[in-house]
């Protein structure tokens, strides 16, 4: 089944970021012309497309289709080649048991907040 998008809510994400249609285009790696048609409702993208665009405007894809009414992502995609220390903290806390991924949890709330304070 193909999944429709809901152009207002591309707008609407889009503007929550403050970017103009042609730097959401940019970071897509589409065109502005068809990026232009995704938000106006005349061209509806593939679903690859609507990943895509839910990755750049940090909202779920769910949102983007109308399947949820919260635009908050459920899952964050790590490229092992981009990110490799967190990539391998993620693959070697699938095997930890729920205690020591609350530590890990806690560890990185703290070392966070100690990266804020020496800003």
């Amino acid at each position: 089944m193909k999944e429709l998008l809901i152009p207002e809510r591309l707008k609407k994400s889009r503007e929550a970021l403050s970017i103009t249609r042609m730097e959401a285009a940019r970071r897509m790696n589409i065109g502005q012309a068809t990026y232009v048609r995704y938000e106006n409702g005349t061209r509806n993208p593939t679903y690859a497309t609507i990943i895509l665009m839910s990755q750049v405007l940090n909202v779920s894809p769910e949102y983007l289709v109308g399947k949820s009414d919260k635009p908050q992502q459920v899952s964050v995609t790590i490229n092992q080649t981009e990110e490799p220390d967190i990539y391998e903290i993620l693959k070697l806390s699938k095997n930890m048991n729920l205690r020591n991924k609350e530590l890990l949890l806690i560890y990185a709330r703290e070392l966070s907040r100690i990266g804020k304070e020496q800003k």
